[in-house]
């Protein structure tokens, strides 16, 4: 009997994830699409590499999470709700997709679950009150200790340095006051550095080390943070020798894909998980990785694609939180960029549909970490 119920099980991955892997290859570029310098291209082809090794892994996560639900891969994201209609979901990565059998249907999206929820920019009022606590936020954006000290009860703080000359004094200077301080979270030390100095000033990952070090050291419990570099397109990201554990020691890494865009005509969830994957390959921990929601659009940001970013509608909002949530299901923290606006834009502060969408999620994620 256990012999067959195992066999049976394999035998219903293998045909149900068969599409799924198909379809999941077709959304991949080419390698020729590759640009760049030599490293940057081998960079590219080993994230397109990895990107193929994840779509067939499908198979192998259908066994371990969808064992015995024959005519589905992986359900994971997309769980319809108990109601008299029917749905069939199909998952596949990026995508979830609902096709309806009846009348109506109910599908709730599952976002990442965890204790902490960041979302920066114009985190105080004229008052002083930390504003994002309205929508469920508990990781408060600051920069000083005054603002640290005024949080209320629950909430903490991602200390904001944008520094990168190493554990020099000014470093220990703004790194000093907030020693001891049980309201500190952790430091957020760089806003996508540039190792290369192409982009944007250099930012040498031996600087960052001696950052994240004097932390540990001193700040005992501190997570250190930082928002990574794409250097390539966001249609084949590649974070290949920039920043990891290994050559920085920060703790926690954040890939930014924003998926809503003018030219795309909506949002392109695959870009996600072609970030996730790369970013990945490129050394950093998948318990490591912190997801990056897009809560902006518009103003003066445009994209690597000749078009703008645009604001997420509630129901873009939810499915960018059930793509992240079958990915990455368990983060340390995740981050809505953003609370306040920066660039003429519109972001949550601005958009009540936004702030309820991610007060629901806030509050059914505020639980223990899923395992």
């Amino acid at each position: 009997m256990l012999a067959g119920g195992a066999a049976a099980k394999a035998s219903h991955c293998r045909k149900d994830c068969k599409q799924d892997i198909k379809s999941c290859l077709a959304l991949l570029p080419p390698n020729q699409d590759c640009t760049g310098t030599k490293a940057e291209k081998q960079g590219c082809r080993q994230t397109h590499a990895a990107q193929r090794k994840t779509c067939r892994s499908l198979t192998k996560l259908c066994k371990q999470q969808n064992p015995s639900m024959s005519g589905t891969c992986l359900p994971a994201s997309t769980i319809p709700s108990t109601t008299s209609t029917t749905t069939t979901t199909t998952t596949r990565p990026p995508t979830t997709t609902s096709t309806t059998t009846s009348s109506t249907s109910t599908t709730t999206l599952v976002g990442p679950i965890t204790g902490l929820h960041y979302a920066p920019n114009h985190n105080f009022d004229s008052s002083g009150n930390y504003v994002p606590a309205n929508a469920g936020f508990n990781l408060a954006d600051v920069s000083n200790v005054s603002q640290l000290d005024s949080l209320p009860s629950g909430v903490k703080g991602l200390v904001w340095l944008g520094l990168c000359d190493g554990a020099d004094s000014s470093f220990i200077n703004a790194v000093q006051p907030f020693v001891g301080d049980p309201k500190v979270f952790g430091f957020y030390l760089m806003d996508e550095p540039d190792p290369t100095g192409r982009w944007a000033p250099l930012c040498p990952a031996a600087n960052l080390m001696a950052e994240s070090d004097w932390i540990h050291a001193n700040v005992p419990g501190a997570q250190t943070f930082l928002v990574m570099i794409n250097v390539n397109t966001s249609a084949a990201p590649v974070y290949a020798n920039t920043y990891n554990p290994d050559n920085s020691h920060i703790d926690l890494y954040a890939p930014d894909p924003y998926p809503c865009r003018t030219e795309v005509g909506g949002c392109d969830y695959s870009g996600i998980t072609s970030a996730i994957v790369a970013a990945e390959a490129a050394g950093i921990p998948h318990d490591s990785i912190v997801p990056v929601y897009q809560a902006f659009g518009g103003g003066g940001y445009s994209d690597d694609g000749g078009g703008q970013y645009t604001l997420p509608t509630a129901r873009q909002e939810e499915q960018i939180l059930a793509v992240w949530g079958a990915l990455v299901p368990n983060p340390v923290f995740d981050y809505a960029y953003s609370w306040g606006t920066q660039n003429s834009d519109q972001a949550l502060e601005d958009s009540p549909a936004l702030q309820a969408v991610f007060a629901a999620h806030n509050a059914t994620s505020a639980g223990a970490r899923r395992e």
